[in-house]
């Protein structure tokens, strides 16, 4: 746990409407209330790089256990194996804007983030695709029936920009299609061309589908 990324979170809580700490646990877990009465624990990490196994497996060990993890600053990656680990024992993971839709929800460790719900789900109900897992919170290994896996990285643009397939290739490190969350806008052919050349495709939601199967 990270004390000073405790406190510059309950801070910043208490000026979120409809939200209110109750209690600061032992653990410095803090006990968030909304407007309908509704209490959850919320875990804060203070990790700048990558967020690991390591740094989740001690919020779990005590009777006490959050539903949310989150982590200051928001920039951070969290690792797959900190993701399965967090979602194993029926937490949500996410940032300072994530509490207020956690408890939204009124069950706050079933909280997913909605456009990767869709993502996960849409890939793994493929008719090619055998399983999908973590490797980080945009970024996914997904096996194949037929063809060898694929790392798909999912990142927010309208119009796909070869600076986008950059930054994702600097965030991500390698990954095989990098495709739009989005279903508006575009790919520019720059964003096709700076993929290429990592040995990559920039993909829309449609043509990843096609991608699967072949």
């Amino acid at each position: 746990m990270n004390n000073e990324a405790t406190n510059w979170v309950a801070n910043k809580l208490v000026t979120m409407e409809g939200l209110e700490i109750a209690e600061r646990t032992p653990e410095d877990f803090l006990l968030v209330k909304s407007r309908n009465d509704y209490t959850f624990l919320v875990a804060v990490l203070g990790v700048n790089n990558v967020v690991g196994l390591s740094d989740v497996e001690p919020l779990f060990a005590g009777a006490t256990k959050p539903q949310l993890v989150i982590n200051v600053p928001s920039k951070t990656l969290w690792s797959g194996t900190a993701i399965d680990r967090i979602h194993a024992a029926s937490a949500a993971f996410g940032t300072l804007g994530d509490v207020s839709r956690a408890a939204h929800t009124a069950d706050a460790g079933s909280y997913r983030d909605k456009n990767m719900g869709f993502f996960i789900n849409a890939m793994k109900q493929h008719t090619n695709v055998s399983s999908v897992s973590y490797v980080y919170e945009t970024v996914f290994k997904v096996d194949r029936k037929i063809g060898t896996s694929l790392v798909i990285a999912v990142i927010e643009a309208y119009n796909m920009s070869a600076e986008d397939v950059r930054n994702a290739k600097t965030r991500f490190g390698h990954f095989d299609v990098v495709v739009k969350s989005s279903s508006y806008g575009s790919i520019t052919d720059q964003a096709e061309e700076a993929a290429k050349s990592m040995g990559s495709q920039a993909l829309t939601y449609r043509e990843l589908m096609l991608r699967l199967a072949k």
